[in-house]
């Protein structure tokens, strides 16, 4: 983890759209933040296929599902690996815990977000396509040092932004009855 030299004007590149946290089982996670603060329905995106995975700029395998639900005007992901391989995940908490992982906001230029976000002394841990969105582009960059937790950063994505309107519509009027749906 780097403690960066100089904190930018604003760390964050855009609205956050998204907030993850890190649970050791989906399921029970759902019915804890539906219960607790309502968030829901989740929609699960089980055993994600990254393309072009990197980890710390080597190539990366990485095993994680995630269940994806609308809290307020938030995405929330609820994000279990189930692998050991090293990952943003693994290096941010140690087996058994759970917790806040990352934040999320959309970039035009991606490649240009990232090297404002290195630029200001934030290193990048993990890289990625999502094949199911059309190859969309990710990274995260570790700001633990600031944040207490790391940031993702998305390409800007039609698909994925269709993606989270059929979340939050989801929402609209749910009666909190089918809390975990499949894709």
């Amino acid at each position: 983890m780097t403690t960066p030299a100089a904190v930018p004007a604003q760390l964050i590149g855009g609205p956050i759209i998204q907030m993850c946290w890190v649970v050791d089982d989906i399921a029970s996670a759902v019915d804890r933040w539906v219960d607790a603060v309502g968030a829901g329905p989740f929609f699960l995106a089980a055993h994600i296929q990254f393309g072009d995975l990197t980890y710390r700029g080597q190539p990366a395998e990485l095993d994680q599902s995630s269940a994806l639900g609308q809290w307020g005007p938030v995405q929330v992901e609820l994000l279990e690996q189930h692998c050991t391989n090293p990952s943003g995940v693994t290096e941010m908490l140690t087996t058994g815990h759970i917790g806040p992982q990352h934040v999320t906001w959309y970039a035009p230029d991606l490649d240009a977000e990232g090297a404002r976000l290195a630029a200001s002394g934030f290193d990048e841990v993990m890289t990625a396509s999502l094949p199911v969105m059309g190859d969309m582009r990710i990274a995260w960059y570790d700001t633990r040092a600031l944040l207490g937790s790391m940031v993702e950063v998305y390409e800007d994505s039609p698909l994925m932004r269709r993606f989270y309107k059929k979340v939050a519509d989801a929402a609209v009027g749910w009666d909190g009855s089918r809390r975990l749906r499949p894709l």
